[in-house]
């Protein structure tokens, strides 16, 4: 446990820290129907598939006592982001704000983009986190996907403000956040292989559908086969008989759902809204499973997760028609 006296004056900003970073796939509107689903926990947090970090910086808002977390992801570039953001904020401060201004003075900001996007590629396997940050905030729906010789190509996004960056204020409560988190270039089995008794793991791997697809578009890597999730749905029992609690979130094609039933998991189905695709009109809800064995405080029999969603479709349509 991290000790009480080590948030000090970190504290009241680490509370306010929200993701800088936009991710596909990620868990904030997740977050608005199933945060009741998130257990209390004693130990250490896990989150191998960290992207946006969604529910890790609920988890530091919401949670009374602080914790050593443990977060991972295999996409290089990300990490570096975290980890510079967490270490050097003030250095990322000034790249923002420089990369800010230039962005707001270009007449062409699709050319501007795709120069930036020439020269953060150029640069690889080393990362400018500003840049990083910049194609992130202006890409097309927070999309991560790289071409065969690993660059980034995902196309300009055209926001409707110049203002693009997260602000001074914004990085230094994401920093103050991860002050007591450990970010990892790691894979999934690495990173939870310590996770026992008392520790709470959040799981929200690439989609079995998007490998059906072909595709990846939460994390840019090699789509995440039906081995991959089988073996993901075993360690699943591992961390139970440590004592640890998960919970896993995934799509629901019946061969997913009937491989956590096989092993004895508890699943939850639940239909969620697509924000992928550039037609509002066809976002359409799709079947999604929440897989845990986690015991949140939630009434017997309530459903978290559906009702809200359907919500937030009613408002979905009401925007595509406004």
């Amino acid at each position: 446990m991290v000790s009480q006296t080590l948030w000090g004056p970190e504290r009241s900003a680490a509370q306010q820290a929200k993701p800088f970073l936009r991710w596909a796939g990620g868990k904030q509107r997740w977050l608005t129907a199933n945060s009741s689903l998130l257990p209390r926990f004693n130990g250490q947090y896990f989150e191998p598939f960290l992207g946006g970090g969604s529910v890790f910086f609920h988890l530091v808002r919401s949670e009374v006592r602080p914790f050593q977390a443990w977060l991972g992801d295999q996409n290089l570039q990300l990490v570096r982001a975290y980890n510079e953001v967490r270490n050097s904020v003030d250095n990322v401060i000034e790249d923002v704000r420089v990369m800010q201004a230039a962005y707001t003075q270009a007449r062409d900001k699709r050319r501007f983009y795709e120069d930036v996007r020439e020269g953060f590629n150029d640069g690889l396997p080393k990362s400018n986190t500003a840049k990083f940050i910049f194609l992130n905030s202006t890409c097309w729906n927070g999309l991560w996907r790289t071409n065969s010789s690993g660059g980034f190509n995902v196309p300009f996004g055209a926001p409707k403000t110049d203002n693009v960056m997260p602000s001074e204020t914004e990085l230094r409560n994401v920093s103050a956040a991860l002050q007591h988190a450990r970010v990892r270039a790691s894979s999934w089995e690495s990173l939870v292989s310590s996770a026992g008794n008392g520790d709470f793991v959040f799981l929200d791997p690439p989609y079995y559908s998007d490998s059906l697809q072909k595709t990846s578009p939460k994390y840019g890597a090699e789509a995440f086969g039906y081995s991959a999730h089988k073996r993901l749905a075993e360690m699943l029992l591992t961390l139970q008989r440590r004592g640890a609690m998960f919970i896993l979130t995934n799509s629901g094609e019946p061969e997913m759902v009937a491989l956590y039933r096989e092993l004895g998991l508890n699943v939850r189905e639940v239909m969620v809204p697509r924000a992928i695709n550039s037609k509002a009109d066809e976002r359409q809800p799709a079947g999604e499973v929440i897989v845990t064995n986690a015991h949140p405080g939630n009434s017997p029999g309530t459903s978290p997760g559906v009702l809200l969603d359907l919500e937030m479709l009613r408002n979905d349509k009401r925007d595509s028609q406004d």
